[in-house]
């Protein structure tokens, strides 16, 4: 089975990491989304009441803070 979608509309592969009060990860969860904003709204939804961080490969795409309730 071939992926005959432009490479624009791809789901590309992200890390959602759970971070503890301390800010040490707890664990991990891999997404796939087409692109940051759809990935954004995926890891808010593994918040409940904790800090998340949105990695990109290497690259830190977002730190949504659990105090931050602008991200709800």
């Amino acid at each position: 089975m071939t992926d005959d979608a432009p490479p624009e509309v791809r789901p590309k592969p992200y890390r959602v990491l759970l971070l503890d009060a301390a800010g040490r990860v707890l664990r991990t969860k891999a997404i796939t989304a087409r692109d940051e904003v759809e990935a954004l709204g995926r890891a808010r939804a593994f918040m409940d009441g904790r800090s998340v961080e949105l990695w990109e490969g290497d690259r830190l795409v977002h730190h949504l803070a659990a105090s931050d309730t602008s991200l709800a």
